[in-house]
């Protein structure tokens, strides 16, 4: 693992070496002093004078006591004892007592504090070599184990850019009269093809202004790029430092946007003018452990490449969105005929009930769904403004990312991120849709799973990025608008000139060659291609199914009708051989849900064999229920087994435990949700408490663990479990806990998801009760009057149907419930939604204790920390005197800052 020294600030770490020197000159002297006092008190044959040398101590020795009524007290009711004779010698023994317990406290605190100071020093500068045996379980044979991982990973690198060179440099020549031929016919009648036309119009208008800006460049519009840069794992270290640095300096930035504006304004004479070495591409490793294909630009070819693909996703995002809006080019209808009703099922609707299926209300499922879509999963990657990357809008989805410090349902009610917790709200997405699909047709008294059933289909598309020919690219370009100029600046930028001479070893130097395929991975140019291209995917299902495609760039997901999906398939399936795409048969697969009576054989054969798997979670075909997939998670238990043992500090320990199973686990078992129920949170216990058994040993744990390490690195018998686990603001380690957050939510889902949706097929059974005795007690007067208004030309005698005398029946009543159901709605939000917190109360006590050391006080300071703080606080009002280990003096602030914003990478895959 690399040391800290590589990206720590040098002057952070003198000041922080000072710090801790001057932090032990102050725990000498104190020592040295609080013997003087001792001894001096032990010499008093007097309790009072012997009172006295101890109080004049600790005001000497521990400033916090003027802010301590009691020891002014004290020092008051001593100066009476020496006149009256009623207070008891027992009463200045208890004075005795409590004031040396003031000087223990403070040398508790002084301890502890030189032993963060130890573990930051060892963090800084670990030890060239390291005793891990002592303290790692199962890491005996880690030394063993790391040269024959050494040696496969070499392997897999060399045949990941053997790979990469067998297909960047290819041409696949798709047919752009193919790909246009196919994409007319989703436009068959002549309203869709106006929508058509003035989406291609506004594209070529809005796109011919940008490239005529003179200066889009300054010093705003270059930072804000700067920064959405920051946000992707694209740079090295060193790349990230001179960005931050530009940041900083107006100077610089003024500079650069004048070198970017001269050149933006010969935008059609644009090359990449990258020298006889060309683009050198190298392996390199993400959060999550796998390594990619990245090319090392030019830092300022970066930025203006990165700032034009921003402001084109803007354009393209702006334009697709107001195009799917017409009803003419979108359904929202989710396909089945169940959810679509015709002109007659509304008059009938607006005649039993006296309201009408349309408009559509906002509190219908079908809204809803819309809605969810539009603002969290169409074209999800590309943002919607040029400070949509940093600010949370669009972070760059990996369908591996750990989700470091996004876990939706740890944040405050109220707050919303559009980053990595897109993935989890795709997983509730799909679980509450495929719930309330699974009631179509079945009303009150029927069972749940007596339904036409649901289909689920997952998929994704074979190195994608990778391989996404170039033609298709262009016909993509050219069938939406955009003009032959930025065609021809996209050829000449995805033509980039690659050398993989360095990518591996032992490689024969070939030089730079033209790319033929695929774009640059995770720039912004990445987003606007492969959303263009996959968009057209999108439209396909839709206006051949009515159905709508989940997709998370080439993730992708449907939830329907089986046939519908069956239909989908076949469509997708035609749309990847016409762009020249190809799906990845191991990650491709679907769950037909429904009994055995009612499966369609025709209709399983058709759909894609294989299991549905997100993250740790696997979709029994049988229940419908996500399982926690043992032998997936047992794999990665083993890997982060084998990476702690390589950690060569405590410090470093601990971050790559809370990144792992503080973030990285938490977020693949899927966060809870009413639509999960709490047997998934119960799930996710047994397997934490599996796994801390498996790390750790039978009756082993995290604390005994890390107190171990310390006594055999440090000598230092027995800290605190407060430490452990105590937030770094108050002195402790940080130490995630992984059963704390879920037992914050888990009284809060006391009801199954079957029954969520038994309670509301009761009520709805009610509400047509409700509405058929509203129907019988209207007068006849007022029916023809709702026939009149429904039938203006007079055809009122169709009240002599008899059709029209009894009410509906149930099954009519909930048929389009979806679009009709205000309570179906609130069933739907309810599957939906995280839990609330139910935090732990603070005794006040405590929270006057966080308020002296100046921590976030109790109303803020977050759930977790509260239950940590709560649980302990006997232990430290002990042994501290307070909440707090260390004083807040002695804190090395900037280093604990750099340590927590260092993330830890996977350093094995599997």
């Amino acid at each position: 693992m690399a040391s800290a020294t590589s990206v720590l600030s040098k002057t952070l770490q003198s000041i922080t070496l000072t710090k801790i020197k001057e932090l032990e000159k102050q725990r000498n002297s104190y020592e040295t002093r609080k013997r003087e006092v001792l001894a001096k008190a032990a010499s008093c044959e007097d309790p009072r004078d012997r009172v006295t040398c101890l109080l004049d101590g600790v005001w000497e020795l521990c400033p916090a006591a003027y802010r301590d009524p009691n020891v002014g007290n004290m020092e008051r009711w001593l100066q009476q004892s020496r006149y009256d004779a009623s207070i008891p010698v027992s009463t200045l023994d208890s004075f005795d007592s409590k004031l040396r317990k003031k000087l223990d406290t403070q040398s508790h605190k002084l301890s502890l504090a030189d032993l963060y100071s130890r573990l930051l020093t060892e963090w800084m500068d670990p030890p060239s070599s390291f005793s891990s045996g002592k303290d790692t379980p199962s890491s005996d044979d880690a030394s063993g184990d790391t040269f024959e991982m050494v040696e496969r990973q070499k392997e897999r690198l060399a045949g990941l850019v053997d790979k990469f060179e067998s297909v960047v440099f290819e041409p696949y020549q798709t047919s752009e009269s193919d790909i246009s031929s196919f994409l007319d016919d989703l436009f068959p009648d002549d309203d869709a093809k106006k929508v058509l036309t003035t989406l291609r119009k506004r594209i070529a208008r809005e796109s011919k202004a940008l490239m005529a800006e003179s200066t889009p460049f300054n010093e705003e519009s270059l930072a804000r790029c700067i920064r959405g840069l920051l946000t992707e794992d694209l740079l090295s270290d060193e790349k990230q430092a001179i960005l931050r640095d530009f940041l900083g300096n107006s100077v610089a930035l003024g500079e650069i946007a004048d070198v970017l504006n001269m050149r933006f304004t010969d935008l059609r004479q644009w090359q990449w003018d990258a020298g006889e070495e060309g683009i050198r591409v190298m392996p390199r490793q993400q959060l999550n452990g796998k390594y990619r294909i990245w090319a090392d630009d030019d830092m300022l070819q970066m930025v203006f490449v990165q700032y034009i693909g921003i402001r084109l996703c803007n354009l393209l995002k702006s334009a697709l969105k107001d195009f799917i809006s017409d009803r003419s080019i979108w359904t929202w209808s989710q396909g089945a005929m169940e959810s679509t009703p015709t002109q007659r099922d509304m008059d009938r609707r607006q005649y039993f009930t006296g309201v009408s299926l349309k408009p559509l209300s906002k509190k219908v499922v079908e809204t809803e769904r819309k809605n969810r879509y539009l603002d969290d999963f169409f074209l999800s990657q590309l943002p919607d403004g040029e400070t949509s990357l940093y600010e949370g809008g669009n972070g760059g989805y990996d369908g591996d990312d750990d989700d470091e410090g996004f876990d939706e349902w740890k944040r405050p009610a109220g707050t919303h991120q559009k980053g990595p917790s897109i993935k989890q709200r795709l997983l509730r997405q799909l679980t509450s849709d495929m719930l309330i699909h699974r009631l179509r047709s079945v009303t009150y008294g029927k069972p749940l799973d007596s339904g036409k059933g649901v289909a689920i289909l997952q998929t994704d598309l074979q190195w994608y990025g990778t391989s996404l020919p170039h033609s298709t690219v262009y016909a993509a370009m050219r069938y939406v608008g955009f003009t032959d100029d930025w065609v021809a600046f996209f050829k000449k930028y995805l033509e980039a000139p690659l050398n993989l001479d360095h990518s591996a070893e032992h490689r024969t130097p070939t030089g730079p060659r033209p790319r033929k395929r695929g774009v640059p991975m995770a720039h912004s140019s990445e987003k606007l291609i492969g959303e263009l291209v996959l968009f057209f995917i999108d439209l396909t299902v839709n206006r051949q199914t009515g159905m709508l495609l989940h997709r998370l760039h080439d993730d992708i997901w449907l939830c329907g009708d089986p046939e519908d999906c069956a239909r989908a398939w076949a469509g997708m399936q035609r749309f990847a051989e016409v762009f020249g795409l190809e799906f990845n048969s191991s990650k491709t697969g679907s769950v037909y849900l429904a009994s055995e009576a009612k499966k369609d054989r025709k209709v399983a054969a058709v759909l894609p064999h294989g299991p549905v798997i997100i993250g740790f979670l696997k979709l029994n075909p049988e229940s419908g229920d996500w399982d926690i997939n043992q032998s997936q998670v047992d794999a990665h238990v083993w890997q982060l087994q084998k990476q702690l043992a390589l950690c060569d500090s405590v410090l470093s320990w601990v971050q790559t435990w809370n990144s792992c199973i503080g973030r990285f686990f938490s977020h693949t078992f899927g966060e809870p949700a009413h639509c999960f129920g709490r047997e998934h949170i119960d799930s996710t216990l047994q397997t934490y408490e599996k796994m801390q058994e498996t790390i750790f040993g039978p009756g082993g744990n995290v604390v005994a663990h890390l107190k171990q390490m310390i006594r055999s690195r440090f000598q230092v018998d027995d800290p605190p479990d407060a430490f452990i686990f105590l937030p770094e603001h108050l002195g402790g380690l940080g130490v995630r806990n992984p059963f704390v957050s879920l037992f914050l939510v888990r009284d809060e889902i006391s009801e199954t998801p079957r029954q969520i949706l038994e309670e509301f097929l009761e009520r709805e059974r009610d509400d047509h009760a409700h509405a058929r005795r509203s129907f019988e007690a209207t007068d006849e007067a007022l029916l023809r009057r709702r026939l009149r208004a429904i039938y203006p030309d007079g055809r009122d005698e169709r009240a002599l149907d008899p059709g029209l005398r009894g009410f509906m029946p149930l099954a009519e009543y909930a048929r389009f419930r979806e679009a009709a159901s205000p309570a179906l709605h609130e069933t739907y939000t309810r599957l939906l939604s995280v839990p609330e917190l139910q935090g732990i109360s603070l005794s006040k006590e405590v929270a006057d204790a966080l308020r002296r050391c100046g921590a976030a006080e109790g109303g803020r300071l977050e759930a977790e920390k509260r239950w940590i703080v709560q649980l302990y606080a006997d232990e430290l009002l002990e042994t501290c005197g307070g909440i707090s280990l260390v004083d807040k003096q002695f804190l090395p602030v900037g280093v604990l800052n750099m340590k927590r914003g260092k993330k830890v990478t996977w350093q094995m895959v599997l």
